[in-house]
């Protein structure tokens, strides 16, 4: 009989391999499914679904023979095992598209018992869905308008994704080619993939978006131009940081511009070769990039070059990685960006390359070796190592303040979500005394600022280590209101998030920087700096509490170890 903590049937622990269980196991799995206590609506959904792993498991399509028609421990079982898992997931993503478009639907009418006002209906439905699905409020807002197409205007699309003819990743090429598409053309392409299955078969989620927009134009070459409209005005640039301190710079442009962007880019960085160039053509490509947008480009609407920006960007690093001897063990803190390699913030602001290697300093000059760097003054707290916090009586967060929470949580704080911090909020309301503090302040995207204050959202911090099975014994309702870091009105270390209909979820107060592994305990004294800010246009991104003595100008020379920022 399976233990009731919810392992997998047949397994000792998480971690057993693929061995195969008891024949019985299956037998007392549905025993306890038939046995639980739910509604028949709950019975009905555990119900579609041991019929989908039915189906998925003794109907597989992309393998010869199904799980039950193979032998043992051989290579056609695993081959069937992981079909079938393939066309189980077709099945649950049909479910999740109807259960999408369900709790929307099911909150908007809530909306409405509550006397909401009608063009607020639904309004926090998205942030809820997402909170359930442990997605960011992006993701799931474009997943939930996927599910909204595809459940109300393409049955056949989502009848094929039930019986596992379509794959989830077809459904969802297929629904976002049609975002912009009418109702009635997504019930045209619909029927026409439904009467014609080969036009799927086989087909890669680009082909098959090539097939698809080609279809929207011929069925609706009247908005062509509006589409074309639409999609020029979302033309953006965006970044995803990457491994070892480097990123990805994404740009959603016109696509003549964009291939004349790589061309000219190519173009020179076959002549840069051609002269003696050592570095790769896509390295050189980048650089190029870099040395025309930050060094020496023009202004699209205006002749006069761009003059050379100062480094001026949150950037946290202790001041024994940055000035003292090197240690490649520590890591700094990038705004924007996230954590980094300090040795990397260390050779860039020498002018090295980047992952500059110790017995390559005497090769000469290299293109970085000009860096121009803003110093501004940050302390932690010697033993939590968290940013020195204050506090404001000021409504909105003063602009060192704001900073401070900016580069301390690097993303926004709502659970899931990896956007862009655009605002400071107060975790307690202010109208509802919560104070202007580090310890009440988080950072948010615009999409979740306004998602907190639509409904019944509470926040509250716990009281002890939080999981993902957290009960509310260990949310309290008292919100620290110092926050210097160093005692009970310090930062806690997690919020739990409940939506007004259940959903939940935590978020943790990230350390500023993480202490070094073999690191001995700090001097509880306070911490110091080392480098003025030379800037008389940069104010100090902090301001100290009353209750908090200014820092000194210049620390002495006994001051222990504390946090850089530049």
């Amino acid at each position: 009989m399976p233990s009731s903590d919810g392992d997998r049937p047949g397994e000792d622990s998480p971690h057993r391999g693929v061995a195969s269980a008891p024949a019985d196991l299956l037998e007392a799995a549905a025993t306890r499914i038939c046995g639980l206590e739910a509604s028949s609506a709950a019975r009905l959904v555990l119900a579609q679904v041991l019929t989908a792993t039915l189906r998925a498991f003794t109907r597989t399509g992309s393998v010869r023979d199904p799980l039950p028609d193979t032998a043992p421990d051989s290579a056609e079982e695993a081959l069937a095992v992981l079909a079938g898992i393939d066309q189980l997931r077709s099945s649950l993503a049909a479910m999740d598209a109807a259960w999408q478009v369900a709790a929307e639907e099911r909150i908007r009418q809530d909306d409405a018992r509550r006397d909401v006002r009608p063009d607020e209906h639904g309004r926090g439905a998205n942030g809820e869905i997402a909170l359930a699905r442990r997605v960011s409020p992006a993701s799931a807002s474009f997943s939930l308008a996927s599910a909204r197409r595809l459940v109300q205007h393409m049955p056949g699309a989502v009848d094929g994704l039930w019986q596992g003819r379509v794959t989830a990743q077809q459904a969802a090429t297929v629904a976002g080619a049609l975002s912009t598409a009418s109702p009635e053309t997504c019930r045209r392409i619909d029927e026409l993939l439904r009467d014609s299955p080969h036009l799927l078969t086989g087909k890669g989620h680009r082909r098959l978006r090539q097939d698809i927009d080609e279809m929207v134009q011929q069925l609706e070459p009247e908005t062509s131009r509006e589409r074309a409209e639409r999609a020029a005005r979302g033309r953006h640039v965006s970044m995803t940081p990457s491994a070892d301190g480097m990123a990805r710079v994404t740009a959603v442009l016109r696509a003549i511009d964009a291939v004349g962007l790589m061309k000219q880019l190519n173009a020179d960085a076959r002549s840069l070769r051609a002269g003696g160039a050592k570095t790769s053509a896509p390295a050189l490509e980048a650089d190029l990039l870099v040395e025309a947008v930050v060094h020496g480009g023009r202004s699209r609407h205006g002749s006069r070059p761009r003059p050379t920006p100062a480094i001026d960007v949150g950037l946290v690093i202790t001041d024994t990685a940055l000035l003292g001897p090197e240690d490649d063990t520590e890591s700094a803190r990038l705004e924007g960006y996230g954590v980094l390699p300090a040795h990397i913030v260390r050779d860039t602001l020498l002018g090295r390359p980047p992952g500059h290697l110790r017995h390559d300093e005497d090769e000469g000059e290299h293109p970085d070796e000009e860096v121009t760097a803003a110093f501004r003054r940050l302390y932690r707290n010697p033993d939590t190592r968290e940013l020195v916090a204050m506090e404001s009586r000021a409504r909105a967060f003063p602009t060192g303040l704001a900073r401070m929470i900016r580069w301390r949580d690097s993303t926004c704080r709502t659970p899931w979500c990896n956007a862009r911090i655009q605002q400071s909020d107060h975790v307690l309301p202010h109208h509802r005394g919560g104070p202007t503090s580090y310890a009440n302040g988080q950072g948010l995207c615009v999409r979740c600022n306004l998602l907190k204050e639509h409904g019944l959202w509470i926040l509250a911090p716990l009281t002890t280590e939080p999981t993902t099975d957290f009960t509310t014994e260990q949310a309290r309702d008292d919100v620290p209101t110092h926050g210097d870091g160093t005692g009970p009105g310090s930062a806690p270390s997690a919020w739990s998030w409940t939506s007004p209909h259940g959903a939940r979820g935590i978020s943790w107060t990230p350390p500023v920087l993480a202490p070094p592994a073999s690191a001995p305990p700090s001097d509880p004294s306070p911490p110091g700096l080392s480098r003025p800010d030379p800037s008389p246009r940069s104010p100090s991104p902090q301001t100290p509490s009353p209750s908090t003595p200014p820092p000194p100008e210049s620390p002495p020379p006994e001051t222990p170890p504390g946090e850089l920022a530049a």
